[in-house]
């Protein structure tokens, strides 16, 4: 049976939904058949809420929009290894502007800015809300988006889309503009680790609508309904990315599988490992259970009652900076084992796998399916690092140096 668990983005739970999965879980453990598979949330390709600066009274303090070339350092709060690219296009007389981007392998960030008209009619639209009792908030305004990577070069593919995410950094009132920092991780293709999107040589930003939406109330600030606004061949200047092929055997599935490869860019970490325990791996009691989400989750899997779909966990990886600290940036389901999320951003990065193994939906029997058998696990920091602080990758409890890959 093939799993591909899209962990994109990381889950944390209220409590109340905790509960719910303890009691699923004490049902398991009463039931005669196998519990139902508890699986992580898998993200659509979403028309993302925004976070806009509000164009109500109440909001026209908002801080100024930062200079060209400052959006990325502001939104990240360090220097960046951003680059230029100050394409604008206008339509009804709104702007937009693409202005700086940043690239590795596999992210995508893009400082955006939207320029209202003049003749927007702002008086109108505060009536309009204030009529409707509403409050605006940042996350009220939208903007339905696309990025389009160009064919590569040499493998004639295209980088699939992934997470797309948005972020509202200013609003200027005297200049009518909105500035946005825009995200997209792209997935890796069928039995690759990473995304190549270093192989695109440019992309194009589609956009096709801005709007408002507060409890029933939807409207649309822009559009254009015969064909959508878009930016072309804007370039792609990727950051350095790492890659290892250790082929070395780790401890994982509660036996040993291959790390095939590894890789780290100043934005995103990638691993995977290939055959051995990969086999049959969601139902085996993970070599780290302290990344489960609860003992009573380890006494199920290891009864064989319950499936495994966090096994992404199970690679225990630690990033080691030179000054000798080590840090967990790996994925963890348990409240007490969790990530640095000053480091690791809470987005996710995303994970993928296949046991192998195909489960008899009557008798549970499980089978071969005589597919290859993986687990792959991608980290996204939270904000740039740079690698010449960092010493190694710990995966699996074995240490990797990433320089001697230069």
């Amino acid at each position: 049976m093939k799993r591909y668990t899209d962990t994109l983005n990381r889950v944390s739970f209220t409590p109340e939904e905790k509960q719910q999965l303890c009691r699923r879980l004490a049902q398991a453990a009463a039931a005669d058949t196998p519990a139902p598979t508890v699986k992580r949330l898998r993200p659509h390709k979403l028309i993302c809420a925004i976070a806009a600066a509000a164009l109500a009274v109440t909001m026209l303090t908002a801080a100024a929009v930062p200079a060209l070339g400052n959006t990325l350092r502001e939104f990240f709060g360090i220097p960046v290894a951003s680059y230029p690219v100050d394409q604008s296009i206008t339509r009804d007389d709104w702007t937009f502007t693409a202005q700086e981007c940043l690239v590795d392998d596999n992210m995508l960030y893009l400082s955006f800015s939207v320029q209202l008209p003049q003749t927007f009619p702002l008086d109108a639209w505060r009536y309009e809300l204030t009529e409707r009792e509403l409050t605006p908030t940042p996350q009220d305004y939208y903007i339905e988006w696309d990025i389009l990577p160009s064919q590569s070069d040499d493998s004639g593919t295209v980088p699939e889309w992934g997470l797309f995410n948005q972020t509202c950094t200013g609003w200027d009132e005297q200049t009518r503009t909105l500035q946005f920092v825009l995200t997209n991780q792209f997935y890796a293709g069928q039995g690759q680790s990473s995304a190549h999107l270093s192989n695109a040589k440019s992309f194009d930003l589609k956009i096709e609508r801005i709007g408002f939406r507060a409890r029933d109330y939807d409207v649309t600030l822009f559009a254009d309904n015969f064909s959508p606004l878009t930016l072309s061949d804007i370039p792609i200047h990727p950051v350095e990315t790492i890659y290892l092929t250790p082929n070395d055997e780790v401890p994982i599935f509660s036996g040993t599988s291959t790390l095939t490869s590894l890789s780290i860019s100043p934005l995103f970490v990638t691993a995977r490992v290939q055959g051995g325990s990969c086999y049959n791996h969601g139902w085996v009691v993970p070599t780290h259970p302290e990344y489960l989400l609860s003992e009573e989750t380890h006494r199920l899997i290891a009864e064989g009652r319950l499936e495994n779909t966090t096994c992404t966990a199970d690679f225990d990886l630690h990033l080691k900076y030179k000054d000798g600290r080590v840090v967990f940036i790996g994925d963890s389901w348990s409240d007490a084992n969790q990530p640095d999320y000053q480091i690791v951003s809470t987005s996710g990065g995303g994970s993928s796998c296949e046991d192998g193994v195909v489960v008899d939906s009557d008798s549970h029997a499980k089978q071969p399916n005589g597919k290859a058998t993986y687990a792959a696990t991608n980290i996204r920091f939270a904000v740039p690092q740079d690698l010449d602080q960092i010493e190694s990758l710990i995966v699996c409890g074995k240490e990797y140096p990433i320089h001697t890959a230069k």
